[in-house]
């Protein structure tokens, strides 16, 4: 929950005002439009809107609100823009103490962590840990804890510090009836500054539970998308050997420190921030990137190795053997195949373009089409003009093109996208997410919602919003951003911002959820039913076959229907 002051500063500061300090911003409509200040912008990219207090730059992809915005600008921490804006505003900042109190008081909850970890209560972490090959050696180097399975353990125990810090550094959470511990029977991770500092905590579940991983919010010691995960212990390493190995999960990092990679460090999530490759690139000009095949192929792993490349370091990716992760990788199969995978690392263009050559079938014209659409989806951001014309290149020779033709169609994109009015041609699941971050979606089809079928990068947004209004709350964008990550924030902005303009507006919505929810959901399930028909085909069960039967072709006719609407 977002501390009064912050949403205090918030409503009193004139985000219009602020950014028209460092932005020439005109009026749109409801919004100010400007040249963003963050990436060399020919057209007016940057979107400000008064009335949600968000900004965000259809260019570059930046966003968030007015903190995220002088933090950006500025190059501050999140504590410096909120002290520097109430300061303007006058709201006076309570409850957390100077820095360095917040700093005794976080190291204070780690040590308390680490004896819950050793305590009776801590036997089922400790056998997850000594599971998961991570011996007492490492628990005290790594800062391992345990949370008890209790609603007060930390409240109770760390009274002294009293409810205003822990309220500051994210560990309480108030409730119906009062507070209660965030961190509730997980093994914890605690995460460190550069200089070794304990600033927040990470949680894993020991049992069935959502999420698996829960981090603590942002707070004035800690910016979700700032810190790399061991970065304090792998830093000398990073410089000795010229390179950092770039993992995901806190995991994977631990088990390559173990098995003799210390330059490995972890992003915490796939989504690679500026903040992060800025923090790389005081220590090496060259990343190696370990994530597992699914999430190294992700459009947001995408598009965090040109933030990298962005940042002035090469960056060349590892395929990991299919369903291995480094930790798996390392425990598994030891040091000699974690470094054999390494040795095979492949420039970022080339791996890009190898993971089009597996992801579609590139014999047919469907193929060669959904390539070329995701390569387009890139394009914008690749701001060097070498990789650019390797990448042309590379494309025109996997899809049997002229390279002249590839860049073409690569430079159509941005008229192509544009819809009617101007605004930006939006997909079934862009329609459907605008419409949920602006609470306009039907109340029947909320409970429809899977945030597996969205894409990862929106799943913060929609799991977070899911939460909130099955909590019985109103989630909006703005009680939205601070439960997220710095590229969270940024996709919000971007889907809260977006100029739809429809006709019919509840017709754009029910085809929206038609294409993106209702068709895919018939068809997964006509696709099961036409694998089961083929079973009871062969074993001869006359009265269950005619069942399934009916059962599809009912199921056929709700598709026909749906199409036949318009979708």
């Amino acid at each position: 929950m977002e501390r009064p002051e912050v949403a205090e500063v918030k409503a009193r500061v004139n985000i219009v005002e602020l950014v028209g300090r460092y932005v020439n911003l005109r009026p749109a409509g409801k919004s100010y439009k400007g040249r963003c200040p963050f990436h060399p912008d020919d057209t007016p990219s940057l979107t400000v809107s008064p009335e949600k207090g968000l900004w965000h730059c259809f260019g570059c992809g930046a966003g968030g609100d007015v903190i995220g915005f002088l933090m950006r600008i500025e190059r501050l921490s999140f504590s410096e823009a909120l002290a520097r804006l109430a300061q303007e505003v006058g709201v006076e900042l309570r409850g957390g103490g100077p820095k360095l109190e917040l700093l005794s008081a976080c190291q204070t909850v780690a040590e308390f962590f680490h004896h819950q970890l050793l305590s009776p209560t801590g036997q089922a972490a400790r056998e997850y840990l000594l599971s998961r090959g991570l011996g007492e050696e490492s628990w005290d180097r790594w800062g391992l804890g345990y949370a008890p399975d209790s609603w007060d353990a930390l409240l109770k125990g760390l009274s002294r510090l009293g409810l205003d810090t822990l309220k500051e550094l994210g560990l309480v959470v108030e409730g119906e009836r009062g507070y209660y511990d965030r961190f509730r029977g997980r093994v914890m991770f605690t995460l460190r500054d550069d200089q070794g500092r304990p600033i927040a905590f990470a949680g894993r579940a020991l049992r069935v539970a959502q999420p698996k991983y829960l981090n603590v919010p942002n707070t004035p010691l800690f910016t979700k998308g700032t810190i790399l995960y061991g970065l304090d212990l792998a830093k000398q390493a990073i410089r000795e050997r010229g390179r950092a190995i770039l993992v995901e999960g806190y995991t994977d990092v631990i088990s390559l420190h173990l098995a003799g990679f210390p330059e490995a460090v972890g992003s915490m999530g796939t989504a690679l921030t500026q903040a992060q490759a800025r923090l790389l690139a005081r220590y090496t000009d060259r990343v190696v990137i370990a994530y597992d095949r699914d999430a190294a192929g992700s459009a947001a792993s995408l598009r965090g190795m040109l933030i990298l490349r962005e940042a002035g370091l090469r960056v060349e990716v590892a395929t990991l053997p299919a369903g291995e992760d480094p930790d798996s990788l390392a425990r598994g199969q030891g040091p000699e195949a974690v470094e054999e995978v390494l040795s095979r690392a492949k420039p970022f263009h080339v791996f890009f373009l190898d993971s089009l050559a597996e992801r579609y079938d590139l014999s047919t014209l469907e193929g060669k089409e959904a390539a070329l659409a995701e390569a387009r989806g890139l394009w914008p951001k690749v701001r060097s003009l070498p990789l650019r014309a390797e990448l042309a290149r590379g494309l025109g020779e996997l899809l049997s093109l002229p390279e002249e033709e590839v860049r073409t169609a690569m430079a159509r994109r941005r008229a192509a996208a544009a819809g009617p009015g101007g605004g930006p041609e939006l997909s079934p699941e862009e329609v459907v997410l605008h419409f949920l971050v602006e609470g306009k979606l039907p109340e029947e089809v909320l409970p429809d919602l899977e945030v597996g079928a969205f894409r990862p990068e929106y799943r913060p947004i929609v799991e977070r919003w899911l939460e909130l209004w099955r909590a019985g709350k109103t989630p909006t964008p703005q009680a939205l951003l601070s439960e997220l990550d710095s590229d969270s924030q940024r996709y919000l902005a971007r889907l809260s911002l977006l100029e739809v303009r429809f006709s019919d507006e509840a017709r754009a919505i029910h085809d929206a959820l038609v294409r993106f929810l209702y068709l895919p959901q018939l068809e997964r399930r006509l696709a099961a039913l036409a694998g089961k028909i083929r079973e009871l085909e062969a074993e001869g069960d006359g009265e269950e076959l005619r069942r399934l039967e009916a059962e599809y072709q009912q199921l056929a006719r709700r598709r026909l229907a749906l199409m036949r609407r318009g979708t």
